[in-house]
């Protein structure tokens, strides 16, 4: 076989890898109802067609049904998601559901993994450990630098800020979630009219950001594993590009300034949920000049992102053909 018809054949599969069609003609007996019929399941009482005694492949399969590895397994989810991750999850939004391991449930079992990963490779601190061990020090530069170039002055010491961020940094699940759900409401603007999938919803968007932090976690276990941060920055790059543009269907340049673009608005939108904590926190502590700066970066924020918004929705919008 060439490498172009290994690669048409790959293509083809990213495009539908499913195969539903039940061939066999053969009748089944089903043994819970004793009623007979053709398909994979009795129509009867609904008990799936083969089960019999009890074997050693019954043990493997109620052990394996726990962690996903049977039935919608879990293993083939995470294949697609890497391979055909925007067609995947088009197909789950659009209602192919029974080819998807659980969306939240994967979540959760990817976090347990993702926790026994840390505490076997020491790297507790998961992505945001910097070479000299001190925890997310970027974000706490990010406010410094913003309170000396809007307030003239580094911020007061406070362990909140610390506190918060060691919190986050030790349940990625959350963190992953929380950051990456600020990007639904941009998506839900800027692919509004998208090739594919348009008018998505917004609890179509929450699923494609569960999924999208379930790529995430196992990123951070790689990273976790290797230490090779480059790669795992490149293979989370690729891995954004390609869901995106399987998920709307824009072209390569089409979907590179979109992605861009509701980034940029999700990463704002995160430093207003920041900036409106830590301001909190400084009234709370009687620093109102401090407090003052942080609250005022939010209003200029949020007229960026609508900004932003507006124009790409113009942008994006299609243009009604002349009388």
């Amino acid at each position: 076989m060439d490498i172009k018809t290994a690669y048409r054949r790959f293509r083809q599969w990213q495009l539908d890898p499913f195969d539903n069609e039940f061939d066999s003609h053969d009748t089944q007996h089903c043994v819970n109802c004793n009623h007979d019929f053709v398909g994979n399941f009795c129509p009867y009482c609904s008990q799936k067609s083969g089960l019999g005694p009890i074997t050693w492949h019954s043990v493997w399969n109620s052990v394996a049904e726990v962690w996903g590895m049977h039935s919608r397994s879990l293993p083939f989810t995470l294949l697609q998601l890497f391979l055909r991750p925007g067609y995947f999850i088009s197909d789950y939004i659009n209602g192919k559901r029974q080819v998807s391991f659980p969306p939240v449930k994967m979540l959760a079992v990817i976090a347990v993994l993702g926790v026994m990963v840390d505490l076997l490779t020491g790297a507790i601190h998961g992505m945001f450990q910097t070479s000299t061990g001190e925890k997310m020090a970027y974000i706490t530069t990010v406010f410094a630098w913003l309170n000396v170039h809007l307030n003239g002055a580094f911020p007061p010491p406070s362990d909140y800020l610390s506190k918060i961020l060691d919190w986050l940094n030790r349940h990625p699940d959350v963190l992953s979630l929380i950051m990456l759900s600020f990007l639904i409401i941009p998506n839900y603007f800027i692919f509004r009219f998208a090739p594919r999938n348009p008018h998505h919803t917004i609890p179509q968007g929450f699923f494609m950001q569960v999924f999208s932090t379930v790529v995430f976690l196992i990123l951070n276990m790689i990273y976790d594993i290797t230490g090779l941060g480059w790669l795992v920055f490149l293979l989370g790059a690729v891995l954004v590009f390609m869901t995106y543009k399987q998920l709307f269907g824009y072209r390569v340049w089409g979907t590179l300034w979109r992605v861009v673009m509701a980034f940029v608005c999700a990463i704002t939108l995160w430093s207003v949920l920041l900036n409106t904590n830590y301001g909190v926190h400084l009234l709370r502590a009687n620093q109102v000049d401090a407090a003052r700066g942080y609250f005022l970066n939010i209003p200029i924020a949020l007229m960026i992102i609508v900004v932003f918004l507006l124009i790409c929705y113009f942008i994006s919008k299609p243009k009604r053909p002349k009388p």
